[in-house]
């Protein structure tokens, strides 16, 4: 849990691009994953921004390396065919007509010698209905919409009146003057450029970056150096910005049909109150891989009313803004370590185009109180969290790694993994390499009527956790070894009814589960599940409840880590109540019903959460009974209108590195079409990159 989201996420939004919008459930089918997504553990916010007035940006995202080398050695190959082709064609050509082939040489016409073009690249074009001459003063005047254009640095400048003094070589605009640069556009009035040391000065400044709309009375711009003076960043339009740390966001409840005279809001209790940064100076460093922003002395402002004031924090990005890190304090809980409180520093590094580690010293609560110390990489593909506590005298290591579209790693110490419809499941270390894909095809039995189909293949080496949870009996041998595991589902749906207007809906669906193991032991886990599934709303009630019968061999030699633990049979239920327009409750379990869990016990899952605030600012609440872990996370999504930093100094290096990509960019390439005797086709596959809106976020 971070301090001071809502600072941080607006600090972003200085430089925010393009950033994706993420919705964590869509269907009623997402709820299902309640054991392996319902329950993350604290990690950083990432912002997401949705443009209420027409917006076409698009989300740009960072290719994993391994992708990128995929697609290269794709590409290479196609190319290869493809040139193999072409000769293939040119011989065949030459074998039919080789008279043709032999007149052509004979009437060929030889050259010798050569043709030269000498090409210059003009400094300056210049382009205006009147272009006047002073001689005693020796300035250049262009008048009758005149533009100014700086070929190799990709700049035009607009105005009524540009002069230019060809004695002194600086430029002059007088008034209005629009500076155009790689399409975007900077307003302002009086420029003044020297172009001998390739310096400007301009008052009145305004542009527009994302959603923000920047201003200053008087800037200076050098080559790597912008700073604007007594200006501010402010948000005109209405924008929604929604952000939340990894657990239950209170977004869990946005699938329940609300009725728009019933969601309340922060403005509908304090009026159209903006949030206002007043910074003395901000520091804006673009640098190779990654983006900084440093806020100095900065006092935060709900209204006219003072919260509270920062002396420095600084923020850290990848270029694409994927994730984000910054120098404040964290606190939080994780299952088997305790409560944590503490410190962050944060440095860049060079990897992965653009990452930063954190460091943390930290106090630590389980059994006695502690410190220790994190450590936490992030980067567009990875998240890595490692830790330890002398309150729990514990280390532990959460992590994962994204290499493809679909194929991904995940490596973790004494802490709960994503084990998909089996829980979340500790090892006392494990590392797997997971192939995950899934589809769909409409309309199967009927209109709407669809299948769902997923399935898994993982590869990794796990070691029998040494801890049993919930009085489990089970042998906690001293045991490593591979897995090697399949994991299947199928889901039709059978009915399905929504009534919006009166806030009810019905989703009925079968579903098949299954699930196949084998060891570097030769030992083998078989596990296979059928039932029905079915998702209610009235009012605004909502639930998930399912049967699951089972038929499980179950001869893992990791007992304590992945046995199956549901059971014959199970009840799973998800509730979820909207008790007050700032109240909702939400309780999530899995009851093994044949009496045949390992701990002789009904309740394999029991959760409970409480989300407390308006819709667009959740705090949330939960405790789960099975870990004996407390979850703690803020959901939020404000409308930016009004909101803004202010600044007395604002310093920008860099700027032309400023959110640009440094990566080489990379996609599958055509190679046309072959013309042989066998029927025409394309030499190159379609790819279509899916977003997959379960899977878990870095």
């Amino acid at each position: 849990m971070k301090k001071h989201l809502l600072i941080t996420a607006l600090i972003l939004a200085i430089t925010t691009n393009c950033v994706q919008a993420r919705d964590l459930v869509e269907t009623p089918q997402d709820l299902e994953k309640l054991e392996t997504q319902f329950f993350e553990e604290p990690a950083s916010p990432i912002p997401t921004v949705n443009v209420i007035e027409g917006s076409t940006a698009k989300p740009i995202k960072t290719m994993p390396l391994f992708k990128k080398t995929r697609i290269k050695v794709t590409n290479y190959l196609r190319e290869r065919e493809y040139n193999k082709a072409q000769k293939l064609l040119e011989k065949e050509k030459q074998f039919q007509n080789p008279q043709e082939e032999v007149k052509k040489t004979e009437n060929a016409i030889g050259l010798q010698g050569g043709v030269t073009q000498q090409v210059t690249s003009n400094n300056v074009q210049l382009d205006a209905d009147n272009i006047d001459y002073n001689e005693k003063t020796m300035d250049l005047i262009a008048t009758g919409s005149p533009i100014l254009t700086f070929p190799a640095q990709k700049v035009s400048i607009k105005a009524d009146k540009i002069i230019y003094n060809t004695a002194s070589n600086t430029l002059t605009v007088p008034d209005k003057v629009e500076i155009i640069k790689d399409g975007h556009s900077i307003f302002g009035e009086n420029l003044n450029v020297n172009l001998n040391e390739e310096n400007a000065l301009l008052d009145n400044v305004e542009t527009k970056a994302s959603f923000m709309t920047v201003t200053a009375r008087k800037s200076e711009m050098d080559e790597d150096l912008i700073t604007l003076y007594n200006g501010q960043l402010v948000s005109k339009d209405s924008y929604i910005m929604s952000f939340h740390t990894k657990m239950v966001g209170g977004d869990r409840f946005a699938r329940m049909f609300v009725d728009e005279e019933d969601r309340t809001y922060i403005r509908d209790e304090v009026g159209e109150t903006p949030v206002t940064i007043k910074a003395k100076e901000i520091i804006v460093d673009a640098k190779k891989n990654t983006d900084t922003i440093t806020l100095k002395k900065a006092q935060i402002h709900f209204g006219d009313f003072k919260l509270f004031t920062l002396p420095k924090i600084k923020m850290h990005t990848n270029k694409q803004q994927e994730y984000f890190e910054g120098n404040y304090p964290e606190f939080g809980s994780r299952g088997r370590f305790g409560m944590f409180l503490g410190p962050g520093y944060t440095i860049d590094t060079p990897l992965q185009n653009g990452s930063t580690v954190k460091l943390m010293p930290i106090i630590n609560k389980k059994s006695d109180w502690g410190i220790g110390g994190f450590l936490k990489y992030r980067s567009a593909t990875n998240f890595t969290d490692f830790g330890y506590g002398s309150g729990s005298d514990m280390f532990f290591l959460r992590g994962k790694q994204y290499l493809d579209d679909k194929l991904y790693m995940q490596y973790g110490m004494n802490s709960y993994m994503d084990e998909w419809f089996l829980g979340r499941r500790m090892a006392k270390y494990d590392a797997e390499l997971i192939y995950e894909d899934r589809g769909i095809i409409p309309s199967t039995i009927g209109e709407k009527l669809d299948l769902r189909f997923r399935h898994r293949l993982g590869f990794g080496y796990m070691h029998n956790s040494d801890f049993n949870r919930y009085g489990e009996t089970l042998d906690p041998s001293n045991i490593g070894t591979t897995r090697t595991r399949y994991m299947a589902e199928a889901a039709q749906t059978l009915y399905e009814y929504k009534d919006i207007e009166n806030k009810k809906s019905v989703s009925l669906a079968f579903v098949l589960q299954g699930s196949a193991a084998l060891y570097g032991t030769g030992d083998t886990q078989f596990i296979g599940r059928v039932g029905p599934r079915l998702h209610t709303q009235y009012k605004y009630w909502m639930q998930d409840i399912g049967y699951y019968a089972s038929a499980f061999e179950d001869n893992t030699p990791l007992k304590v880590y992945d046995t199956y633990r549901y059971g014959q049979g199970s009840i799973y239920i998800r509730e979820a109540l909207r008790l007050h327009k700032y109240l909702s409750i939400a309780w999530s379990g899995n009851i093994n019903v044949t009496g045949d869990s390992p701990n002789g016990k009904a309740f394999q899952e029991c959760t409970f959460l409480v989300s407390i605030g308006p819709d667009d600012l959740k705090f949330n609440i939960g405790y789960d009974w099975v870990r004996e872990h407390t979850y703690f996370a803020i959901a939020v999504a404000m409308d930016t209108k009004g909101s803004g930093i202010q600044y007395d100094k604002m310093v920008i290096k860099h700027p032309d590195k400023l959110a640009k990509r440094n990566d080489e960019p990379v996609e599958l390439k055509v190679f046309g079409e072959t013309q042989t005797s066998t029927p025409k086709k394309m030499m190159y596959a379609e790819v279509i990159d899916i977003e997959d809106p379960n899977r878990e976020e870095l």
